[in-house]
Parts: C-alpha cells; sequence; structure tokens
C-alpha cells in the first residue's frame, strides 16, 4: 500500500511539472502560477491550502500569494473556507472549464474568418489573372482548413453544452 501510495505521489509531481509546462506556452502563466493551477486541477473539489501549496512547490510565501492572487483575479481560481477552519482551500473556479472553451472557440471563429478571407481574396486573384488555377494547391487547402475549423468549432460547442449541463447537475 506504501509503495502504492508513492508510485501516486510520483506520478502527481510528474503530472504538475507536465501541465505546468503545458499552462505556461498555452495560458501565457508564469512558472508558478502554472504549477499553482496544476495542483488546483488535480486536487479537485477538496482544494489546497496555502501551506500545501508551499510545501508541495517549495516556493516563498510571497510569490504563492502574489500568484494566487493573480489567479483569482483573472477568474482561474477561487477559494472557500470549512466552518471551524481558518484556512483558505483554493481550486479552479467552477466555469473555468466553460470560460476556456470559449476562449477556444473564439479562437476557431477568428482563424476560420481569416481563413475565408484569403480563401475570397485568392478567388479574386483569380478572376483578375486567368494564369492562376482555382485547383492551385494553397487553395484546396484553404478550403480543407475552412472545414476542419468548421468541424472543431461543432464539436467544442458540443462539449461546452455536455459540460455544461454536468457542471447544472451538481448545483
Amino acid at each position: 500500500m506504501a509503495m502504492q501510495c508513492e508510485e501516486l505521489e510520483n506520478e502527481k509531481c510528474s503530472l504538475i511539472e507536465e501541465m505546468g509546462v503545458f499552462f505556461e506556452r498555452n495560458e501565457t502563466f508564469s512558472p508558478l502560477s502554472a504549477r499553482i493551477f496544476s495542483m488546483l486541477v488535480l486536487s479537485g473539489e477538496r482544494g489546497v491550502t496555502f501551506e500545501e501549496l508551499l510545501e508541495r512547490l517549495e516556493a516563498s510565501k510571497s510569490s504563492v500569494s502574489t500568484n494566487l492572487h493573480l489567479l483569482q483575479s483573472t477568474g482561474k481560481i477561487t477559494y472557500f473556507t470549512k466552518t471551524g477552519d481558518r484556512k483558505r482551500y483554493f481550486k479552479t473556479a467552477p466555469d473555468q472549464m466553460l470560460v476556456r472553451l470559449d476562449e477556444k472557440i473564439e479562437q476557431w471563429k477568428k482563424e476560420k474568418q481569416l481563413l475565408e478571407k484569403v480563401q475570397s481574396y485568392k478567388l479574386k486573384c483569380v478572376q483578375y489573372d486567368p494564369e492562376n488555377d482555382p485547383n492551385q494547391v494553397s487553395m484546396q487547402f484553404n478550403q480543407h482548413y475552412i472545414r476542419f475549423a468548421d468541424t472543431m468549432i461543432n464539436n467544442l460547442l458540443e462539449l461546452r453544452k455536455n459540460i455544461s449541463n454536468t457542471l447544472n447537475q451538481f448545483k
């Protein structure tokens, strides 16, 4: 049993680091904010205390405090208290998944709009210059990419609906 706990703890440490690197690159989090957020994702609804963050991340009180305030001010995390316990327990914001999905949906919509503008421009070029072949590789690529963007948007919207329904079940 002790061996399993140790393996699970090692896996958690590895995941915190891997997720931290991901969030640094994709969410523009600072390294410490990314690790804090990763810990909170893994802790789920039970939350993590300030002291646990200090111990796990081996960072100064001021650095952890600053990064917690930053994550709270951007709506990424929240905290709760327990009756009879003066500690604050930090966790990801309940709607964080939906906010992230909304951002991804908007990103794909903007990319699709840009692709459509490129496609429109290329079609105009073909009209003005008969030497341009409307079936050129780049135009085909654009058409495929526009369809792919549509698929991504629809899939993300479906995922958002499913997550929203799941969250509403637990309210």
